[in-house]
């Protein structure tokens, strides 16, 4: 008697598996039967809300649904990044993710997620590289000037930043920690205010994207000292890359890339990289995307996650080296 009620709860057992295995198979299957969410975790209007979009109504289409953007603005990408990890892995939650999404980690010594643990990355699109700018009315014109300027500084330089734990904060902290001159961040709340402070000169100098400082070197509002890109910018034939003046592995860029929950089915992930790929492809898209100031270069996703872990280790290493923390 025994031994049949243990075989009839094998029995059991495996017809519950095997039920399993064919729903998500079915659903799989079907996969989108239903809009996709893709969330954003910044306000809306801003640079990284606008690549959301282009890559969501291509995206949908390429998926025959359509895709909605969430904006979940707050905690330095945390909120949006927390609401993400929460959702079901059924592919119907998308997170895009930037370089917020890894410092956040070191800055902060509790957030409520694992980024390596809780997502599996679908794909990364590329990066926009950032402009090392200064005043237009300053007398700052080089690196070289920079080194002088800051030395006969009592208090060293002034640094704007579009917000504490920013890639706009760390990028400088990295940059006068090896040129050996002192700086004193001032974080605003958001890029904007930011820049308009340097180019009115109360601020010395900032990392801003190419995206967000291109209008204001066409103004006259900044001087470009060099670019953080592999490559000049056509846009700034005759401003220098980091590399070039023998900075080496200073790439600092804002990056794109999209996960989802890390148990979402392996099949539904193929589907998303391949949606994503082809939206990518595709010239009216890549036109947005240059006018936007990004630079295509598509990562799978193992690829994608093995440049997360390294942009880890980059931005932990200047956190803790200089001491910066949120808390």
């Amino acid at each position: 008697m025994i031994e049949l009620k243990r075989i009839a709860r094998t029995l059991a057992a495996v017809v519950a598996a095997t039920c399993l295995v064919g729903s998500v198979t079915a659903q799989t299957a079907t996969y989108p039967s239903r809009p996709i969410k893709l969330i954003v975790p910044f306000a809306a209007g801003g640079s990284s809300d606008i690549l959301g979009r282009v890559f969501a109504e291509k995206v949908g289409a390429e998926l025959g649904q359509s895709m909605v953007v969430d904006n979940r603005a707050g905690g330095n990408t945390v909120i949006g990044t927390q609401a993400a990890a929460s959702a079901r892995a059924d592919g119907y939650t998308i997170l895009q993710v930037t370089p917020n999404a890894v410092i956040v980690g070191s800055l902060q010594r509790s957030v409520p997620y694992d980024l390596g643990r809780d997502f599996a990355p679908v794909i990364g699109v590329g990066s926009v590289p950032l402009l090392l700018a200064v005043p237009a009315s300053s007398t700052i014109r080089s690196i070289p000037d920079l080194v002088t300027f800051a030395k006969a500084m009592s208090g060293g330089l002034s640094y704007a930043s579009g917000g504490m734990g920013s890639l706009g904060h760390l990028a400088p902290v990295r940059l006068l920690r090896d040129l050996k001159i002192q700086g004193t961040h001032v974080p605003y709340r958001g890029v904007a205010p930011a820049i308009q402070d340097v180019a009115a000169n109360r601020v010395h100098l900032m990392f801003v994207s190419s995206l967000e400082g291109m209008q204001m070197v066409k103004t006259g509002g900044i001087r470009v000292l060099a670019v953080t890109s592999e490559q000049r910018l056509p846009g700034l034939p005759d401003v220098p890359t980091m590399a070039e003046l023998g900075f080496a592995d200073f790439y600092p860029a804002v990056w794109y890339g999209f996960m989802v929950p890390a148990k979402t089915p392996a099949d539904v992930r193929d589907r998303l990289h391949q949606a994503f790929t082809k939206g990518a492809a595709d010239p009216g898209v890549r036109e947005q995307l240059v006018k936007l100031g990004l630079t295509v270069k598509l990562r799978n996703g193992p690829e994608f996650a093995q440049f997360i872990r390294e942009e880890d280790a980059r931005w932990s290493r200047v956190v803790k080296e200089n001491g910066i923390t949120m808390e």
